[in-house]
């Protein structure tokens, strides 16, 4: 059963300008059958604006799902929106291994849908989609037949949606581990035990751009796990990289994806928070060619901006520490409510306290199988900035 959401006078702009979300102020009045539920949106006059899934117990209460007034979604809708988005990723990659479904990108919010090779990992975000699971897999199913289907459930923001974290395998025999293909490197993770869906491909364009300026480099890889980054700067011919990470299972897969490849003469893995290793190795004076810092989110509220960006400004002094004259500072952040001009602005406050004095030469975001859309600024969340140090 389809329900009802109104929404208070002019609220429905942001909508009309291709926006997904409904915030609970916004809204007047609402009748949904259960968390996740399907919901005909109508302005304030009653005009019908598209459909919704929705959830009362959300800051966000309804996310748009077709700009037509639907009765339900059926497989055939699943196909079509998930062959939408699996086109136009066999146009841009050459082999099966990207980002599927990128949520809000994919006007599918909520959803986010990675292929490695013959497996795929889902992650349902929200009760919506939750709701849509057996929908979603059956579609995956048809479209590319994959050996296994995993679901990985566990991301913090189920709680803010009422629902329970959990990760399995849901067709197939798979034992969770998956390989992604990067440059011809095969990157081994674990889809249930791992960050998100094990991988990280938003990171690939940036990761090759490093790589292209490793020659004879020494690296320090912040924040490294499964050592994507070391890699691409060990086959790039960096003389040697040093990855630090706080979990001892990211370096063991990073340990196994680098000696796959050929390089652990060149690699040095160290365990343990990254701060207080780059104050142990400034005192010791240790230098380096290029500085990599791609921490995990530092803002995942509005409440907590100035905070985070605090955050990005002490990181980047203490990494800075450690760049020899010229040295290369590679910085990231993947918190979509942090502005890349306020990160690049956090970041360069950071590097003059470190004493330092900066040029940048090269700013980039997320891969194309990361799209964001223009009327939901939010969805361009990665952040990629690299600074010549003096």
């Amino acid at each position: 059963m389809v329900g009802v959401l109104k929404l208070a006078r002019g609220e429905e702009r942001r909508l009309k300008a291709g926006h997904l979300w409904i915030y609970r102020d916004e809204v007047t009045g609402l009748d949904v059958s259960e968390p996740g539920g399907l919901v005909h949106v109508l302005d304030s006059r009653g005009h019908a604006l598209g459909t919704a899934y929705a959830n009362p117990e959300s800051k966000i209460v309804a996310r748009m799902m077709s700009r037509k007034a639907l009765d339900s979604l059926k497989p055939a809708w699943w196909r079509d929106r998930l062959n939408t988005a699996l086109q136009m990723r066999q146009w841009l990659f050459d082999a099966p291994f990207y980002r599927w479904v990128h949520g809000e990108g994919d006007k599918l919010p909520g959803l986010v849908i990675d292929r490695f090779g013959q497996d795929v990992v889902i992650q349902a975000h929200t009760a919506g989609m939750d709701v849509q699971m057996n929908a979603i897999v059956d579609a995956v199913v048809s479209l590319v037949q994959p050996e296994n289907v995993y679901v990985n459930n566990r991301a913090a923001s189920r709680r803010h949606e009422g629902l329970a974290q959990y990760a399995h395998l849901l067709r197939g025999d798979g034992d969770g581990v998956v390989t992604a293909m990067e440059d011809g490197i095969a990157m081994h993770c674990h889809a249930l035990e791992g960050q998100k869906t094990g991988y990280f491909y938003d990171q690939r364009p940036n990761r090759r751009w490093i790589g292209a300026h490793c020659q004879g480099r020494r690296v320090l890889d912040l924040f490294s796990y499964v050592g994507a980054f070391a890699v691409q700067a060990l086959q790039g011919g960096a003389s040697e990289v040093v990855s630090i990470d706080a979990s001892a299972t990211a370096l063991d897969w990073a340990r196994q994806n680098i000696a796959a490849a050929g390089y652990a003469q060149r690699w040095q893995g160290m365990k343990g928070d990254v701060t207080q290793q780059l104050r142990q190795m400034a005192e010791e004076k240790q230098r380096f060619d290029i500085v990599i810092c791609d921490p995990p989110a530092y803002v995942k509220s509005r409440q907590k901006v100035r905070q985070g960006l605090q955050g990005y400004q002490h990181l980047a002094t203490h990494a800075c520490h450690l760049l020899k004259a010229g040295g290369m500072f590679c910085a990231a952040s993947c918190s979509g409510l942090v502005s890349m001009e306020d990160f690049r602005r956090a970041t360069v406050a950071g590097i003059r306290q470190a004493g330092r004095a900066a040029q940048v030469v090269h700013e980039a975001g997320a891969g194309a199988d990361h799209p964001w859309l223009p009327a939901m600024p939010e969805t361009r969340y990665l952040k990629f900035i690299t600074f010549m140090l003096d």
